[in-house]
């Protein structure tokens, strides 16, 4: 209730439960959805310094002056909530307006840093007012007041007779919010519906008459031309996004309890696919009927609490017709109306503006780097669009300056969506060309060394058991096909000199992954099952990650890894050297042991410069390195286990948290053996370990760790390969492109 020196008093005492013919309805307070509460009188006395400015729900009858303190006392009759807010600082407008012989005293309270945006902010209220009294009823109260929430946060909240609400720096958009808000007084604090059962009936219906809305102001941006951005841009981001969730499946019945739905469906379908249903009401009965309709309903149910059978009562008695078809579709889940079939229409970087017409095909400029094709300039051709289509691609093809070569990556996938809370089946395949290495010869000349990927693959998404839960599990089978080009020396001895050729190394990976993950806020965690078969060996692989919160914000995630590698063929002596980039290792994967060629790397397959530095967190996920050995310090072809431990440090003891940009210091420690580890017979320690600092940077995406403490192993390796700026050449860095994707972001719109 306290925020930048204001107080917003809400929710701040015991409320009666409704008892209505339906019984009691008790009204806990939830996270989601609104309430149920009864009508009554309130008389009501604020004693606060006389510095405040209060405002406060009902009209205000005195105010005495004691001191340095000030009482002042409050009326609301018929109501069923009441709310006050006080700030030093508060402006105040006062104006009024008559309705059928009635005046009504219009109240606005703002914050002088506000004060441009606020300053049509009276023709706003005087503009709501009107509306719904002329389209519903009238406002059957003697006050009405608007106040600037001191809190700043988005949007606004309705309490009878007073609503608070941010202004977010935008006129426009405060017009918009006071209608919305001001009109809550007819549908929540008026007809007084259970919005905990039904807030369709409430959030719905506001929104229809929101779409209704007359504007004040002029129109400045139509008047003076939309941007070009403007004009890509949704006439209704929530249309938009309720037909993709329309299209995947995962929509929600509009006449569902609060509680039980979703957070994306809570504002999407009691809100705009209610207001939707509205429309279609509307249409059905026609514009004259529908008005009538409503009015009836307004006056024979205000203060009285209906239901959706008293809604539909009114509309069949006002309309004479019979509407049960209409009313069901409150009990489905799907499309009101059957979508109209799309025209394929090419647009430049995006278009969010007509998707109920067009599937866009979009066109926009590409760039990327690597150590060998350095910039890669070209452009990417897909359509990923909102709502989502069964089929899509994206094709990004480049032109290398680098290997001056054309490159490029891309996917085509298949999604059937199917009626059970996110179960999906998909289909597809990705490809990539670029350069992974290069050799310069004898005669100067560089010698590019490309690898092409194409990887089909089959993606069943399990059903959800509910709305509300955050468990999700996939079922997936991909294969890798890698054509790599490699380098060979020989010696010709008729002509006395060496020959170096470039053969083509074709190889395969199959893989059968099972994920399982809880992205629930508290406690999320995750757990892969990976099984990977290719020419000569077999690899299965347990990742599991938990990560416990602290109750100050940040928390420790544990990683715990078990893997076993096996041969497919009888061993011998090349089998190791055969199938080395596919063993088990404690330290991250560098580029060569990333064979499915999944990640991204600066440097692939650099041996100096910072390219040696880069890591995968994969298998043991250990942070130092052992590169230049033959053989890595902590490889196995036979079975590995590891832990490793993530920890955020407080910003009370963190000397990063004092820097400007957020840069967050973490720790790290390592925890790990193989079965040739643990059956050492000479006595050392049956495990490996390592820990250090590490920092998180870009969201993320960028993670570079700082070995600091490791076992005796490693510490002997250091000495013996690194002569100079030790701690500099240890540490490590890891790039997760995957967490730039927006789908990581979105996850409810399929992108």
């Amino acid at each position: 209730g306290f925020a930048n020196g204001g107080y917003q008093i809400t929710q701040w005492y015991p409320k009666p439960a409704v008892y209505d013919r339906k019984g009691w309805h008790p009204m806990p307070y939830l996270d989601q959805g609104e309430f149920y509460s009864e009508f009554g009188n309130f008389n009501v006395k604020i004693t606060a310094p006389d510095a405040f400015v209060i405002a406060a729900s009902g009209k205000e009858i005195s105010k005495q002056l004691t001191d340095n303190l000030q009482t002042l006392s409050f009326e609301l009759m018929n109501a069923h909530d009441f709310a006050w807010f006080a700030h030093k600082d508060f402006l105040v407008k006062k104006d009024s307006i008559t309705l059928h012989g009635e005046t009504v005293q219009l109240l606005n309270y703002y914050l002088p840093a506000h004060a441009d945006d606020w300053k049509n902010s009276m023709a706003f209220t005087k503009n709501a007012v009107e509306s719904k009294s002329n389209s519903l009823g009238n406002y059957p109260y003697n006050v009405l007041t608007v106040v600037d929430d001191v809190g700043n946060n988005p949007g606004g909240m309705e309490y009878p007779t007073i609503t608070v609400l941010s202004a977010s720096g935008d006129e426009k958009n405060l017009e918009y919010v006071i209608f919305h808000e001001v009109g809550h007084n007819w549908f929540y604090g008026i007809l007084a519906s259970n919005e905990r059962a039904f807030p369709w009936m409430d959030e719905g219906m506001n929104t229809y008459y929101d779409g209704k809305m007359k504007t004040v102001l002029a129109d400045t941006t139509l008047a003076a031309g939309k941007s070009f951005f403007q004009r890509k841009m949704p006439r209704n981001t929530a249309a938009l996004m309720l037909s993709s969730v329309l299209k995947l499946k995962t929509d929600q019945p509009i006449n569902g309890n609060a509680s039980a739905f979703s957070s994306i469906n809570y504002g999407l379908i009691a809100y705009e696919k209610a207001a939707q249903w509205m429309d279609a009401l509307e249409k059905k009965v026609g514009t004259t009927s529908f008005e009538n309709i409503m009015k009836a309903y307004f006056a024979q149910w205000k203060f009285k609490h209906p239901y959706p059978e008293d809604f539909k009562a009114v509309a069949e008695q006002i309309s004479k017709t019979d509407l049960t078809s209409h009313f069901n579709l409150l009990q489905r889940n799907g499309y009101l109306t059957t979508p109209e079939r799309k025209k394929i229409k090419p647009t430049f970087l995006f278009n969010l503006s007509n998707t109920d017409k067009f599937h866009y095909l979009s066109i926009l400029p590409a760039a990327g780097y690597n150590f060998y094709d350095r910039l890669m300039i070209g452009a990417a051709i897909h359509n990923y669009n909102i709502p989502a289509s069964d089929i899509r691609f994206i094709a990004i093809p480049f032109y290398a300056t680098g290997s001056k070569t054309v490159t490029g990556i891309g996917n085509l996938n298949i999604t059937a969506y199917r009626r059970s809370n996110g179960e999906k089946l998909s289909l597809g395949t990705g490809f990539a060309k670029f350069t992974a290495d290069n050799f310069k010869d004898s005669t100067g000349k560089i010698n590019n060394q490309a690898v092409f990927k194409f990887s089909p693959m089959v993606n069943y998404t399990f059903s959800k058991s509910n709305p509300l839960s955050t468990l999700n599990k996939q079922l997936s089978f991909k294969t890798f096909f890698i054509t790599e080009t490699g380098i060979r020396f020989k010696r010709d001895t008729v002509l006395q000199q060496d020959v170096i050729t470039y053969p083509k190394q074709f190889s395969y990976i199959n893989q059968l992954q099972f994920l399982i993950e809880n992205t629930r806020v508290l406690y999320p965690y995750q757990l892969i099952l990976q099984a990977q078969q290719g020419k000569g060996f077999a690899r299965t692989t347990a990742t599991a990650n938990y990560f416990f919160n602290y109750a100050k914000g940040g928390g420790v995630n544990v990683r715990a890894f078990a893997g076993k590698f096996y041969y497919t063929k009888e061993k011998t002596n090349l089998s190791p050297f055969e199938t080395d980039r596919y063993q088990l290792n404690l330290t991250g994967a560098k580029g060569n042991e990333d064979y499915t060629y999944s990640n991204y790397f600066y440097g692939r397959n650099e041996f100096d410069g910072l390219g040696t530095q880069q890591i995968m967190i994969r298998d043991g996920g250990f942070k130092v390195r052992t590169d230049l050995l033959s053989n890595k310090i902590g490889k196995t072809d036979n079975w590995l286990g590891a832990l490793n431990i993530t920890t955020s440090i407080p910003n009370s003891i963190n000397p990063l948290s004092l820097l400007p940009v957020k840069l967050p210091l973490q720790l790290f420690a390592d925890l790990g053996t193989t079965s040739q580890i643990f059956n050492n017979k000479d006595g050392g320690s049956r495990f490996l370990f390592d820990a250090g600092l590490q920092f998180s940077v870009l969201k993320n995406v960028l993670q570079i760790y700082v070995p600091l403490l490791y076992s005796k192993v490693y510490s002997n390796y250091f000495k013996s390969t690194i002569s100079n700026n030790r701690l500099l050449k240890n540490i490590a860095f890891s790039i997760d492109v995957e967490r730039l994707q927006i789908k990581k972001r979105i996850p409810q719109l399929d992108l």
